[in-house]
């Protein structure tokens, strides 16, 4: 699609069995009888602002790129999903303000890149005179990594508000009778109502997993997120040959991979955590035993084939853990224990590959900072979970601006020996959600946090039926609701815990694979299908495998 001529589908009815098309294939004459498959669809959302750049420094003959496909930092500093990871255009008005024309010409050009440095088309969206305010509405192709570009030629701030998206739809150009009409929308009510009554239950019978790695003793320490082709991708540890090696999914449910070892240089890969970067490829954090440093691996495309890796030179043994995620500025950022001293410290990179980092303690009290999980929190700055090993406690580190040059460290539970395998996430709310490991009860525990900072919360116990809840995973499903993967140590099975609503108050927990030492090291995420996917180590045939649990719908 070209992003100049991207246009809304509109519908004008020519006779009795045709109609025309006007969308950005042109005129499509289209015949009563015939299904025409997919076709993009225009979706309207609130006006929002996602830059304004009055607030910071005009752009000048430069380009500035804009991601606007998931959660985005928009204007006001916050985050939130504006569009889905699924559109494939956005709908938005740019107005040029405080212009002033370059040798005699000012103009905007918007146009779809995966990077500032794309070269820019020669053509102009928007055109300038000297000090005077302008506006124009424009459709825009977003790129593979669900950006966009503007370039100005002179200067101008420039607002630019989101008035809603486009998104691929399998649609049927065949006129319906009424009574099909009647039909489809009495059948679209009884489900919705059928949604609305019902609970979610995993069906453990049919949950079938696929061994994506086999290489000797491999899937150690997953990490799963979901990649710009909405595959999933997962870094893990190779222990035969002490390597990291990266599995990325040929299709949204994982059922084969493409496996590459991204980093052989001595004992590395353990403790591994993989996200997208802005420019659309994943980047992992992992530890360097031989070296005893946290390393960073950039990947070279989307896929990661190849990767740049970068020693961030951190002094000190590593200890338990590393979490990556990516900034409100898109810098990456990394959360980890400094053993040595029992410190918690984060690493805020200094540029989107994370070629070095600025390190920063945030808590140097009583051996902190084990089995952390970091997120950025809506207020655009990092907050991270972890434990607190001398007491025995969950803590939390709320970063107190972008750059986490300090924090508000909170003890969230003290309740015995508690707070292992934290992971954290964000809620549909805003605030924080965490699980954990409780080692006294054995119990998988979660905090709902009140706030947006986490000083507060309310404890929840999940599972409690035997020694159950250790190497927890938590992520937040399309619905609000969040749900948590770990292992049931004393059956030695994976087992998932779906929330029913977002605070966690009921929960359905289910075994969903029981094959002995299985279900080690998970990690889970929402695949592009609305469905969790789980990575895990199974140890009873030191395989890397994933799993799609299946869901059927009953009453309450």
């Amino acid at each position: 699609m070209s992003w100049s001529t991207f246009a809304p589908v509109r519908w004008a009815a020519i006779g009795a069995a045709t109609a025309v098309a006007l969308g950005p294939g042109g005129f499509a004459m289209v015949d009563a009888g015939v299904s025409s498959g997919e076709k993009s669809v225009y979706v309207p959302v609130d006006p929002i602002r996602v830059l304004d750049t009055r607030d910071s420094s005009e752009i000048v003959n430069d380009t500035r790129r804009l991601v606007f496909e998931g959660v985005i930092t928009i204007a006001d500093g916050f985050r939130q999903q504006v569009v889905p990871l699924s559109a494939t255009a956005v709908a938005i008005n740019v107005t040029a303000t405080n212009t002033l024309k370059n040798g005699g010409y000012g103009f905007v050009t918007v146009f779809p890149c995966l990077s500032e440095s794309d070269p820019v088309p020669n053509a102009s969206s928007l055109n300038f005179e000297n000090g005077v305010d302008i506006a124009n509405g424009l459709n825009v192709t977003t790129s593979a990594n669900g950006s966009i570009c503007l370039y100005v030629h002179g200067s101008a701030d420039l607002i630019v508000d989101v008035a809603g998206y486009f998104a691929d739809h399998d649609h049927d150009d065949r006129y319906d009778t009424q009574a099909e009409v009647d039909l489809a929308l009495a059948s679209a009510t009884e489900n919705a109502v059928r949604r609305a009554l019902a609970r979610i239950v995993p069906v453990t019978p049919t949950a079938t997993p696929t061994t994506l790695d086999s290489t000797g003793s491999t899937g150690r320490h997953t990490s799963i997120t979901i990649g710009v082709d909405g595959n999933p991708i997962i870094s893990h540890y190779d222990a035969t040959n002490g390597d990291l090696r990266v599995a990325a999914c040929d299709d949204v449910v994982c059922t084969g991979s493409t496996n590459s070892t991204i980093d052989s240089e001595g004992q590395v890969g353990l403790h591994t955590s993989i996200a997208i970067g802005i420019d659309g490829n994943p980047i992992i954090s992992y530890v360097d035993t031989t070296n005893e440093h946290v390393k960073v691996a950039a990947c070279d495309d989307p896929r990661c084939t190849s990767a740049t890796t970068s020693a961030l030179g951190i002094g000190g043994t590593i200890g338990i853990g590393t979490s990556i995620t990516i900034g409100s500025d898109g810098h990456p950022v990394i959360s980890y224990q400094e053993s040595t001293n029992g410190d918690l410290k984060v690493a805020v990179c200094v540029d989107p590959r994370c070629t070095s980092a600025t390190v920063t303690t945030l808590d140097a009290a009583n051996n902190a900072g084990g089995f952390s999980s970091a997120t950025i929190g809506i207020d655009g700055n990092p907050i991270i979970s972890y434990h607190e090993s001398t007491n025995g406690d969950l803590r939390v580190a709320a970063c107190n601006d972008r750059m986490c040059t300090s924090a508000t460290t909170t003890t969230m539970d003290s309740a015995g020996y508690t707070g292992l395998y934290t992971s954290i996430a964000i809620g549909t709310n805003g605030h924080p959600v965490i699980s954990f490991f409780d080692d006294i009860n054995k119990n998988l525990d979660v905090i709902i946090c009140d706030n947006i900072s986490c000083t507060r919360g309310t404890k929840r116990v999940i599972d409690s039926v035997g020694s159950v809840g250790s190497e927890t995973s938590i992520t937040i499903d399309d619905n609000g609701n969040p749900i948590i993967s770990y292992f049931d140590i004393g059956n030695e099975d994976l087992k998932i815990a779906v929330c029913e609503g977002p605070t966690c108050a009921s929960s359905v927990v289910s075994t969903i694979v029981q094959q002995g030492n299985t279900g080690r090291a998970s990690s889970i995420t929402i695949g592009v299908n609305g469905l969790p996917i789980i990575s895990f180590d199974d140890r009873s045939t030191n395989d890397l495998r994933v799993i799609v649990p299946w869901w059927v719908v009953g009453g309450r």
